[in-house]
């Protein structure tokens, strides 16, 4: 087996169904499998893998396993040699899934990971890979310098990989969107898989941090496109999901917090953060917009007294 597709569902029937049909309505000429892990969906999605999708391996979850521990579920059953990570809200279409595969096939074994163009339904740009958050790419992202001055000298200045840049070079990047990961199954598997500690939010720039530590590379094939809905809405359900997210701020916090403490640790994060907070200030006098740097200003504040809350009770317990 080449390649075994793994796809979370969580009460995405419709759009499940969807992604399938473009999946095995796809070009392949290597052999794959699909797997879907259900986390206990309510809207029949199971019910409709087993009766319109028998080729179909199902996980059923009799509860909300959440990203991280439901793909491991999936790749514990996995035959392929290589793993795909794919949201149900997505749609391939041709021979781009088969050209990520003919291009792992082709690049050096420290590579681990490799995404695709994330595209949107409008066929715009979602997604072209993301540096990590150390300081360097700090700085420069919180200065928009990748917007002023041309990609090879941010590189040869800060030595800096992954900063969005020309979306049609094939590059290293520090982390690819969950949406679509492809990686090679025995080397996820060796380095323990999505860190379960994570509570979907932040797996995959952990796992890009993580993987780089210990010398793999993540690469960013803009040769494949994938659409992921997930990423286009309109201007009326932006604002709903600003009003879901508000009810959801503090558990997005802790989450987030949790991803600084499993990546750069407490005294990192909030030098980083330190950081963050002296551009904006900066660059706060000189915009019309005073209330978003506020905002801004104020979650880094209160980040770095939590992490310092943190730290020091971890000091205290050893």
């Amino acid at each position: 087996m080449k390649l075994s597709i793994i796809i979370i569902s969580y009460n995405t029937k419709d759009v499940l169904a969807d992604c399938l049909n473009s999946i095995y309505s796809a070009e392949w000429t290597s052999s794959f499998e699909v797997i879907v892990v259900d986390n206990n969906s309510q809207d029949g999605s199971v019910e409709m893998l087993y009766d319109k999708y028998p080729q179909v391996k199902v996980i059923a979850n009799t509860d909300n396993k959440l990203f991280a521990i439901a793909n491991n579920q999936g790749v514990k059953i996995a035959k392929g040699e290589y793993l795909l990570l794919l949201n149900s809200d997505t749609l391939v279409w041709s021979d781009n899934l088969q050209k990520m595969i003919n291009y792992f096939d082709s690049v050096p074994q420290d590579v681990i990971c490799i995404g695709p163009k994330l595209l949107n339904k409008d066929r715009s740009l979602q997604s072209c890979g993301m540096p990590h958050g150390g300081y360097r790419e700090k700085i420069c992202m919180c200065l928009k310098l990748h917007k002023i001055f041309p990609p090879r000298l941010i590189e040869f200045l800060f030595h800096i990989k992954g900063i969005p840049q020309d979306t049609e070079k094939t590059r290293e990047v520090g982390w690819v969107s969950g949406a679509c990961m492809m990686m090679r199954a025995a080397l996820y598997n060796a380095v323990g898989g999505l860190n379960e500690n994570i509570e979907f939010y932040g797996e995959e720039p952990e796992f890009g941090y993580r993987t780089s530590k210990l010398g793999y590379k993540t690469l960013y094939f803009p040769e494949s496109e994938i659409i992921h809905l997930g990423g286009s809405s309109t201007k009326r359900e932006r604002e709903r999901e600003r009003e879901r997210e508000r009810d959801k701020e503090e558990t997005r916090f802790r989450r987030y917090c949790k991803l600084q403490e499993e990546t750069v640790g407490y005294t990192k994060a909030i030098r980083l953060s330190k950081i963050v907070v002296f551009i904006a200030n900066f660059r706060r006098m000189f915009s019309k917009n005073k209330k978003s740097w506020n905002d801004a200003i104020g979650y880094e504040k209160r980040l770095i007294k939590y992490m310092k809350a943190k730290r020091e009770l971890s000091r205290s317990n050893n």
